[in-house]
């Protein structure tokens, strides 16, 4: 019986080196590979895109997603992430995900800019509503595709069918209109979600850094916005840490301790100027910052901003002449970023696109936060 016994242990050596090279592997990649490894279109490498024939006709034709494509199963290093606070978009969901060609990366470039993605990378956005009225259903509008390809970045637009198997291509830009109704913690809301034309995508993802060229970038994907747990489905993992487990990010990342991050601004354990400030960065900051939308206007919300005049406070604002300062130190009533946040005016309202309905809770937000504010304006 003795000369089983190396074979034995050489078996049982191996599956345990097996064993724990899988456990290594799956701290990020998650359960989504499991099931890329079986599923027909995913294989078991990563997904190759010919970015030159980009845009596809159909959203399928990427092989992002595994089985049903309304489920947004992720293929193969096809990641899913999240920023600590979301851009209003008339309440609706998204899931979004991020995917990079294989043996390329991004390069960390300071805490609130945009990291630099590689030729190829990928950046989903999905919006979608649960408890859609009258039979409490899950209805996904659209999903958008950030594509960087070798002279920039693209935007392209799928919209969904209403059987909700597909979605295609927006190939006139022009967006669309979708009316909706549904419960928003048992609230009956209604609107007619705007899908967004190409100029209106390009409106917010412009930037203008040196005067003289524009070119579209992302928006929420900064480091600061991604240095948050996030629960992967068999693991909960620092968000960045996980992309740079699974080769997204290079060695250029500080440590995710040194990193001045925002905050979610429903987490009401946070310190209320930081969940403030959290919500105008990833609602704002992109119109309002050098080079932006707004850059014409003196005030910049970026989270990164400690300057408290150019930030807005007892900033006299360009127009809403009734109220004196763009923020109204203990004085929301009478402030002029309230007042544009808190109407769906298309002249006057803040942000200018983007949303069709008033962002109550961000209203109460901002305004709870000014009125906390003890320096008052003159």
């Amino acid at each position: 019986m003795k000369k089983y016994y190396l074979p034995l242990f050489l078996a049982l050596l191996f599956s345990v080196f097996y064993s724990c090279s899988n456990e290594e592997e799956t701290d990020y990649i998650d359960v989504a590979t499991k099931s890329a490894k079986a599923a027909p279109n995913a294989g078991t490498a990563s997904i190759n895109i010919d970015i030159t024939q980009v845009p596809f006709v159909k959203l399928s034709d990427y092989h992002f997603f595994i089985g049903a494509l309304k489920n947004q199963t992720p293929g193969y290093l096809v990641i899913p992430f999240k920023p600590a606070s979301a851009l209003f978009s008339d309440y609706a969901h998204k899931k979004r995900f991020v995917w990079m060609p294989s043996g390329t990366h991004a390069t960390y470039n300071g805490d609130d800019n945009v990291l630099e993605f590689p030729v190829g990378t990928v950046l989903i956005k999905t919006f979608y509503y649960d408890n859609v009225q009258p039979s409490n259903t899950t209805q996904i509008i659209e999903t958008r595709l950030l594509v960087r390809k070798s002279d920039g970045w693209k935007l392209y637009d799928y919209i969904w069918n209403d059987s909700q198997t597909e979605a295609f291509l927006d190939t006139n830009g022009n967006g669309g209109f979708v009316p909706i109704t549904w419960l928003e913690n048992s609230v009956l809301k209604s609107t007619t979600y705007h899908i967004p034309s190409q100029t209106e995508c390009i409106t917010c993802h412009k930037i203008n850094p040196n005067g003289n060229a524009e070119i579209t970038i992302p928006i929420g994907p900064k480091p600061q916005n991604l240095n948050t747990m996030y629960n992967y489905g068999n693991i909960t993992k620092n968000q960045l840490e996980r992309w740079k487990g699974a080769g997204y990010i290079n060695n250029t990342l500080p440590a995710t301790s040194a990193i001045i991050s925002t905050v979610d601004w429903e987490d009401t354990s946070k310190p209320l100027s930081l969940r403030a400030r959290s919500y105008l960065d990833i609602n704002c900051a992109h119109c309002h910052r050098d080079g932006g939308e707004c850059s014409y206007v003196p005030q910049r919300l970026n989270f990164s901003n400690t300057d408290s005049y150019t930030y807005g406070i007892c900033l006299p604002p360009l127009g809403f002449n009734e109220n004196p300062y763009v923020i109204n130190a203990g004085n929301a009533s009478h402030s002029a970023m309230i007042a544009r946040m808190n109407t769906n005016d298309e002249a006057e309202m803040m942000p200018l696109i983007g949303r069709t309905v008033i962002h109550d809770e961000g209203v109460q937000l901002v305004s709870d936060w000014i009125n906390s504010l003890t320096d008052h304006c003159n």
